[in-house]
């Protein structure tokens, strides 16, 4: 029996849809053994620092931080696994996440882990992709946070551009295979 708490550290961490990523594991964190040294308790965070534009209708847009993660727990042979996000230094955004349910905020780190952007309601008037990708996203951040420890081979191509007008744009590519 015993603990073994975790001061710092890294945990590197991919996802179908989410390249390999290198995550701070918090302090405190934990695993904690009580009988079969196999299948221990774990308590781990690991998040990564993102900055995102996050704009109100009709007002200037704003870069603001985030913490994005993951918080694994349970034993290791039936482990929890949740997507996190927190604003750091944004009231407004902090208050906006908290009037979320969990599910709501996992999605979110993903679709952040996933594109560097924050989608939420009413944050996505500069993104512009069509309603067939937009769907298939949605889909598969969905598939994500419900299915995290399935296996999925999926690329993600990104490609920001600006057009003559000098409106920029970012395109998307999607390729997977089950």
């Amino acid at each position: 029996t015993g603990r073994y708490t975790l001061n710092s550290g890294e945990m590197k961490y991919s996802l179908p849809v989410i390249p390999l990523k290198t995550f701070n594991i918090q302090e405190g964190s934990y695993v904690e053994f009580a009988g079969d040294a196999m299948n221990p308790t774990l308590n781990i965070t690991a998040t990564e620092r993102n900055t995102a534009s996050v704009g109100e209708e009709g007002m200037q847009s704003r870069t603001v931080a985030f913490d994005c993660g993951v918080v694994i727990t349970r034993t290791l042979n039936d482990m929890g696994l949740e997507f996190i996000i927190k604003a750091l230094d944004d009231m407004s955004v902090t208050s906006e996440l908290n009037a979320m349910t969990a599910e709501q905020r996992s999605r979110l780190a993903v679709t952040m882990l996933t594109t560097g952007m924050y989608l939420a309601d009413g944050n996505t008037s500069g993104f512009s992709m069509n309603a067939a990708l937009s769907n298939f996203l949605e889909k598969e951040i969905n598939n994500i946070t419900g299915n995290a420890l399935k296996t999925v081979d999926l690329s993600v191509g990104l490609d920001n551009t600006t057009d003559a007008s000098g409106t920029s744009h970012t395109d998307y590519s999607f390729k997977f295979a089950k």
